[in-house]
């Protein structure tokens, strides 16, 4: 969930007033905890899906409705959460967001169905959206108004460390409570938050009316459309694109809920979205990057990870890989603020696809016999190229928007979003289906090339006989057995070309990437020197 960059816009510190030495200090903390609050309520739980279908009774398919669930509702919900934002007040919105999330938070504790978890993840969903808002105004309000880009990098590192991060914690927390022990952390950190917000208050912000007549209708088609697209997306990949007719319905409901709210939209004087803006050829440009990106992303959070599960390996082989990643990620923040200060915010982009370039491309030499160890550098490198694209999305949209004196800020929140909600789903998505076709085909060739006469199969076959002598006694059933660990290895095999050919489609996405989004750095470099001349 990205931060709140209209309340951010908005901020004023009280002049005049000189803050204790501990003030800052204690805000950033507050910060720093609300936004990891709102990133682990999060990840925990879509990190975890295999583990948690048994505690649950699920299957895999039925236990990513818990991700769907959250998708659907957090999609649409900053748009709603920035208004009520504006109509109550920061103090008050604040504290009672806090509250909400909480108990939304506690209620995971009782839960013990798939029918009951699923619905607590899509409130939770909604509770979740306002805690970036939170967790960047407690930064903005510890630094100095000059260190503000600073502080939003700040804040947006802590909503997406726990991504990596949670696969290092989750070993443990499972361990001690299953379903219930990913939970006991989130609603930790909650009642931590909560008491940091009491001890520490947001300065008041005047209020305003945020909210019109006519804005039901336009609403509840622009998050019901919202919301089908995301179950289309996130389940056609487990219920297979072309077998549920019910995924058919889903996309054309949700096509025209967006077609409907958009004809409502553009003929009302106030509209929820300013969609001539957003149809501008800068944020065309803006979002699709973003949504690229993000799809390239998967490479490490669907891609690799998928790879390691099949090769046997679980979160707690996969720890130290994603403590680098973490590492990695907060690396690229650092970086991304460094050359930000040297005026080079165009190159972040360029700098972040080359490095995905780099790491997918050594990942596409993987084999059946690799590890976590072998991709330590690889995704170390990708966590670096992380953090520097979300901090050149940060920076080169906000800047912007802000230069146009903030009147599309809402606008922009809501695509900024709604881009990287989208861009993830669609690139879990892909990842999916591209390895499950080029598996089948893998599976299909290699199997076309065995024969039971041919010396090297026959070898191979004897000794997967050989192995099981102890085990089963029968000959006739020793051979058929012989036979299943043989289509088993070659399954594996299929499994890592897959992979592989993934891995190197991603590449060459990236190099594409780095071609376009090189020639807007250049573009962007150029007017920036003029700018300065």
């Amino acid at each position: 969930m990205s931060p709140d960059l209209a309340s951010v816009a908005r901020f004023d510190p009280a002049p005049g007033l000189p803050a204790p030495k501990a003030l800052p200090f204690a805000r950033a903390t507050a910060g720093m905890l609300v936004g990891l609050t709102q990133g682990f309520g999060l990840y925990l739980v879509n990190n975890n899906l295999a583990d948690l279908q048994g505690a649950l009774g699920a299957t895999l398919a039925e236990a990513s409705w818990l991700t769907t669930a959250y998708s659907a509702t957090g999609l649409w919900a900053t748009l709603l959460v920035t208004k009520m934002r504006l109509q109550v007040g920061l103090r008050a919105f604040s504290v009672a967001s806090l509250w909400l999330f909480l108990a939304i938070s506690a209620l995971h504790l009782l839960t013990d169905t798939l029918g009951s978890a699923i619905a607590v993840r899509a409130a939770l969903g909604v509770a979740a959206a306002p805690l970036s808002t939170l967790a960047v105004f407690y930064i903005m309000e510890a630094l100095p108004q000059k260190l503000a880009p600073l502080a939003l990098l700040a804040g947006f590192a802590c909503l997406q460390l726990p991504g990596p991060l949670s696969r290092v914690i989750s070993p443990d927390l499972l361990a001690a409570g299953r379903w219930h022990g990913l939970f006991l952390l989130d609603v930790a950190l909650a009642a931590l938050s909560v008491a940091a917000i009491h001890a520490v208050p947001l300065q008041p912000q005047p209020r305003q009316a945020a909210f019109e007549a006519g804005d039901l209708l336009p609403f509840v088609l622009y998050a019901s459309g919202l919301a089908l697209l995301c179950v289309t997306i996130s389940q056609g990949r487990l219920a297979w694109w072309t077998d549920a007719p019910w995924l058919g319905w889903c996309l054309a409901l949700g096509i025209v809920c967006i077609a409907l709210y958009a004809l409502i939209d553009l003929n009302r004087p106030s509209p929820l979205l300013d969609l001539r803006w957003l149809a501008s050829p800068y944020m065309l440009r803006f979002v699709l990057a973003m949504l690229l990106f993000r799809i390239i992303l998967s490479e490490q959070t669907v891609g690799v990870v998928g790879l390691m599960l099949a090769l046997g390996q679980s979160n707690t082989q996969m720890r130290t890989l994603f403590a680098l990643a973490s590492a990695g990620l907060l690396a690229g923040f650092v970086l991304a603020a460094v050359m930000a200060a040297r005026r080079a915010i165009p190159l972040l982009s360029v700098v972040a696809v080359a490095l995905v370039l780099c790491a997918a491309w050594m990942d596409s030499h993987a084999t059946s016999l690799s590890r976590p160890e072998q991709f330590y550098v690889s995704q170390t490198l990708l966590g670096v190229g992380l953090g520097l694209f979300f901090a050149a999305s940060l920076l080169q949209g906000f800047g912007p928007v802000m230069a146009d004196g903030g009147r599309h800020l809402v606008s922009f929140l809501a695509a900024f979003s709604a881009a990287q909600f989208l861009g993830s789903l669609l690139g879990a998505a892909w990842v999916s289906t591209f390895v499950a076709r080029r598996q089948a085909f893998h599976y299909a060739a290699l199997v076309a090339h065995l024969a039971l006469g041919d010396p090297q199969v026959g070898l191979r076959l004897a000794q997967l006989t050989g192995s099981l002598g102890r085990v089963v006694t029968d000959p006739a059933a020793r051979a058929q057995q012989g036979l299943v660990l043989l289509h088993q290895q070659i399954s594996r095999e299929a499994i890592v070309l897959a992979y592989n050919e993934l891995f190197a489609c991603t590449a060459w996405l990236a190099g594409a990437m780095l071609l376009w989004l090189g020639v807007l750095a250049i573009r962007g470099l150029r007017r920036q020197s003029a700018d300065l001349s």
